[in-house]
Parts: C-alpha cells; sequence; structure tokens
C-alpha cells in the first residue's frame, strides 16, 4: 500500500475515533466539584481518544487528542478556554503513543518483575528514611525548635544530612524542608503503593476479565496510559491552580492533586480493559491490520493468545 493512502486511511481511523470521543464528551461526561470548582471530569470519552496513540504512535495521539480537547470545548464549553491546557492534553497523547511504542515489544512477565522490585525498592528506601529521619530528630516543624547555628550534620544519617544541607540555607528552610521530607517518605510510598496497584490491576484484567485465551500486554499499557495520566493531571492542576482556579491556592498543591491522581489512576484502569477489547476486535479484522505500524501487526498475537 502507498504512503499516501495509508496514511489517509489512519487519519480516517482516527477521525472516527476523535467523532466518538467527542459525542460521549458532549453526551455523558460530568463533574465532581473539589473546593468549589469542576475539579475532576468523569466520563468513557477517553477510551476513543487514547486509541490512535496506541494504534498508530505518538504524533496521532498528540493531535487527536489536543483536537478533542479543543473541539470538545468548542460544543460544550465549560468554563475559561485555556490554550495551554490544550497543549497539555495533546502532549500528553503524545507521551502515551511513545511510551507504548518503547514498551509493547517488551516481555511481559519481565515487565512485571521489573515493577514489583522497583516497588519493593522504592518501599525499603521510604521506610529506611523514616526510621533514620526520625532517629535524628528530623520532622516537619525541625527548624521551629533548633536554631542553625546549633545543627550538627556530621552526626546525622546521609538522608538526615543531605537534607538539612540542601534547605538550611535557603530563603523558607522549613517549608522546604517539609518539601523534601515528604518526596523521600510519602512520594516514595505512595509511587511504591501505585507499581503494586499496577501489578493487582494487571492480575485482575488478565485473570478475571480478559481470561486466558486474551492474555496481552496489559503491564505495558497500564504503564503507558497511567504514567502520560500522570503528567497530564499534574500539569493540568498546577496550569489551573495558577489561572482560573486561583481559589486552590488556599489550599495545599497536595489536597487539590492527590484526589485527580486517584480519579486519574483509577478511570485508566477501567480505559486499558476496553482498550484491550478494541484492540482484539480490530485486530479480528484483516483489512484494518494492514494500516498498524509493521511491530503492531508482529504483536498482534500476543495480544490475542
Amino acid at each position: 500500500m502507498k504512503k499516501s493512502s495509508l496514511y489517509i486511511h489512519r487519519i480516517t481511523i482516527s477521525a472516527v475515533f476523535l467523532s466518538l470521543s467527542l459525542i460521549l464528551k458532549t453526551t455523558s461526561s460530568f463533574y465532581i466539584p473539589i473546593f468549589g470548582q469542576n475539579g475532576i471530569s468523569i466520563g468513557i470519552s477517553g477510551i476513543f481518544s487514547i486509541m490512535p496513540s496506541i494504534l498508530f504512535g505518538p504524533v496521532y495521539g498528540a493531535v487527536v487528542s489536543g483536537l478533542s480537547d479543543f473541539l470538545g470545548y468548542l460544543l460544550k464549553p465549560n468554563g475559561t478556554y485555556i490554550p495551554l491546557m490544550t497543549l497539555v492534553v495533546a502532549a500528553g497523547g503524545f507521551i502515551r503513543g511513545a511510551l507504548w511504542m518503547v514498551l509493547r515489544d517488551k516481555d511481559s512477565k519481565k515487565m512485571r518483575i521489573a515493577v514489583a522490585a522497583c516497588s519493593i525498592l522504592l518501599l525499603i528506601i521510604a521506610l529506611c528514611n523514616i526510621t533514620f529521619l526520625s532517629a535524628d530528630g528530623i520532622g516537619h516543624d525541625f527548624y521551629n525548635h533548633v536554631q542553625k547555628e546549633q545543627i550538627d550534620t556530621d552526626k546525622m544519617h546521609l538522608i538526615s544530612k543531605l537534607l538539612i544541607t540542601r534547605t538550611m540555607n535557603t530563603k523558607d528552610p522549613s517549608a522546604n524542608l517539609d518539601t523534601y521530607i515528604n518526596f523521600v517518605t510519602v512520594g516514595l510510598i505512595s509511587s511504591a503503593a501505585l507499581g503494586i496497584l499496577l501489578l493487582i490491576s494487571d492480575f485482575f484484567i488478565t485473570k478475571k476479565l480478559l481470561g486466558d485465551n486474551k492474555k496481552g500486554q496489559i503491564p505495558q499499557l497500564l504503564i503507558a496510559m497511567i504514567g502520560s495520566g500522570l503528567l497530564v493531571t499534574t500539569l493540568n492542576t498546577i496550569v489551573l491552580r495558577e489561572t482560573i482556579f486561583t481559589a486552590w491556592k488556599a489550599f495545599p498543591f497536595a489536597a487539590v492533586w492527590i484526589p485527580r491522581i486517584i480519579e486519574e489512576i483509577l478511570s485508566n484502569m477501567v480505559k486499558v480493559y476496553f482498550v484491550v477489547m478494541l484492540l482484539a476486535i480490530i485486530q479480528k479484522h484483516h483489512s484494518l491490520n494492514e494500516f498498524l505500524p509493521q511491530s503492531s501487526k508482529v504483536q498482534k498475537n500476543r495480544i490475542s493468545k
């Protein structure tokens, strides 16, 4: 097939998915408020805007995701339009497609082992950090009880020494220390929990929902979709907080960010199941397989095994 004809067919299929996404976005999506603002969007339209990035790669993913956000706003306006948000969503579509291209050929078993090993390692590091910080008396109110000239980092564990050295001479040492403590404790534990959650989701979707005859690259899809989703949600939260939802500044960033992240993780776990089902349907139609990238066609048997 000529390249020009191939691109036309891919664009046509992407347009169909975009249309389905827009229909669902305007008819079935709704918002859950966070601190008085429409902070969480609930809907299944994302299932179809995701497909081009999985089928055809990052460029198609970026274009369809960006258009879905822009045209979705035109069809169903909600508040002020922010072009930067569209760019972030488009970047998310690109990253999702890029991650999938990198990960789709990887062995699923090795991927699961890697995720499990990283999760356990992060959890161990976090627990060690909590133990060492506690032993050195390093807490969120450390600078409220200790004078800077009285601090002796030579007697501290490495993690305590690093945090104190990095924050002691800053403009707001207490706030900076609080941020770093959260990062090396709660942040690492959350990352480990996410890895464990990925494995649980992989097991549930693969074993309980799809069945043995449809086992596939669930870990790769979960990482690609949740990874890009976390980035987009984080950046969008920052953009909203700094622009139209300035009331959010009265609350800690985590108070706004965590509910949105939880929703993003859970929704993507549901979307993965439907994406796998759609991939299985597409790959049963030989007329559609010729429009997929070569590596995707090589992998089709793995997805449908």
